[in-house]
């Protein structure tokens, strides 16, 4: 009897889900999923955000490292020399090293090239300007240029929440040319 019992208990308990019990278990699905999503979504921007202006930042100081070292070596200034009359800005450099090669720095298109070899990763950044200058006071004194570049990233998206700054950044230094032979 007792078994018997127990099985009308059994059968007697409803065996499904209501519709107001699934209602409630999709809107609350759903309200996790949006959350979720929204955190992924600002993860992957910020990240993206990072890895592009890191990008263009290793290519600045790159190329800014790359001009200031064979420039530390030159011995010779070709053009623009001497560095008396006054002008603002040069598109390009040139220069004697130590070994007796000449090398050209030039600020063309979207890139610092250096004997028409980039040395700015195109495919990343994209050169907004780049101007060289040269200052010396009297013909005694040494030379001192300064390079000066403004990169951006090179836009690949059209989604504006992926792309880290609309304003160029710069990288400047200035070299004393200790090493020119007078």
């Amino acid at each position: 009897m007792k078994i018997l019992n127990i099985k009308n208990q059994i059968s007697n308990i409803p065996k499904g889900f209501t519709l107001i019990e699934l209602l409630a278990a999709i809107i609350v699905l759903i309200a996790v999923g949006t959350v979720i999503g929204a955190i992924l979504f600002s993860t992957f921007r910020g990240t993206n955000k990072t890895n592009t202006l890191t990008s263009v930042r290793q290519n600045g100081y790159f190329a800014i490292a790359q001009v200031s070292k064979m420039l530390r070596g030159a011995t010779r200034l070709d053009y623009p020399y001497p560095c008396l009359t006054p002008q603002p800005s040069y598109s390009s450099i040139t220069f004697t090293s130590a070994d007796g090669g000449q090398t050209k720095f030039e600020c063309s298109g979207s890139t610092i090239a250096s004997n028409n070899a980039s040395l700015l990763d195109t495919s990343a950044v994209t050169l907004d300007s780049c101007y060289f200058t040269c200052t010396q006071d009297r013909a005694t004194e040494l030379p001192t240029i300064g390079i000066n570049l403004f990169l951006r990233q090179k836009i690949i998206t059209s989604l504006t929440d992926f792309t880290a700054s609309a304003t160029a950044i710069p990288f400047q230094t200035s070299i004393i040319l200790r090493n020119i032979n007078r």
